[in-house]
């Protein structure tokens, strides 16, 4: 992998289709910011393809042809926010860029997007470029700092390995002994519960109800005696008759052939 310094390798970190292009005013004070409704949006100058590419420590906005891929104009971006890449004071979504050509002459275009996710792709890939440079610097001088300090070359380094013949044991059981009995007793104790009734506490009285103020309780009458002695004669004739059928059934054989 390229080093962040390395001239030679180039990235590319956005590449938008479509982008307006358009020839500015010049600025009417040093303090003001442009403004997009002093420009003709409704007839942009250009209509390019743009580009932010990094090579090395150098971050270019570069502007091409849509259709050919021919190089238009480029912005080199030594950091941002800055003097290269500046927001105007009405819209998000329209920006001022400083192209500069080979023999280093300058001039100021405008350039809009259509959409204001485009915008903002366009803010964070710049700011994501020269945040990775600022994240690349700490870890280089960090690593410096390390390699200078007597104190952590003399500290042996931690070795974790495992030495040779070393071994581990992993128990993967999930339960303790005895916990998968405790679990089916459980399950077997709530299936025998009905749903939607809850039982009672241990312990517990389960207390008798009581029938409303000024209600009777009805009274179970029992039969008169003569009907109670009838009832009986009757049912000790009938199984009087039974039982003398039933002997006479037994007594007489002859119906029985062998």
């Amino acid at each position: 992998m390229a080093s962040f310094n390395d001239d030679s390798y180039e990235s590319i970190g956005l590449v938008k289709p479509e982008v307006y292009v358009y020839m500015i005013p010049p600025r009417q004070s040093a303090t003001r910011k442009h403004r997009a409704a002093d420009w003709k949006l409704d007839t942009p100058n250009f209509i390019c393809r743009l580009k932010i590419i990094s090579k090395g420590e150098k971050c270019l906005i570069r502007l091409e042809d849509r259709n050919t891929g021919a190089h238009f104009a480029t912005c080199p971006i030594d950091s941002y926010p800055s003097i290269a890449v500046e927001n105007v004071e009405d819209s998000t979504r329209y920006f001022v860029i400083r192209v500069q050509n080979d023999n280093g002459q300058q001039a100021f275009l405008g350039i809009g997007f259509n959409d204001r996710s485009d915008s903002f792709d366009f803010n964070v890939a710049l700011q994501d470029h020269f945040k990775y440079l600022k994240q690349a610097k700490q870890i280089e001088q960090e690593a410096k700092q390390t390699t200078n300090d007597p104190l952590q070359q003399q500290q042996p380094k931690l070795d974790l390995r495992f030495k040779e013949g070393q071994t581990i044991k992993i128990n993967l059981k999930s339960s303790l002994p005895g916990e998968e009995q405790t679990k089916k007793t459980i399950k077997n104790t709530n299936e025998s519960i009905v749903p939607g009734i809850l039982p009672p506490p241990p312990g517990s009285i389960i207390p008798k109800l009581t029938p409303p103020p000024g209600s009777t309780i009805p009274k179970i009458v029992p039969p008169p005696p003569s009907a109670s002695s009838s009832s009986t004669t009757a049912t000790t004739i009938t199984t009087t008759n039974t039982n003398n059928n039933n002997n006479n059934v037994h007594s007489d054989l002859s119906w029985m052939q062998f």
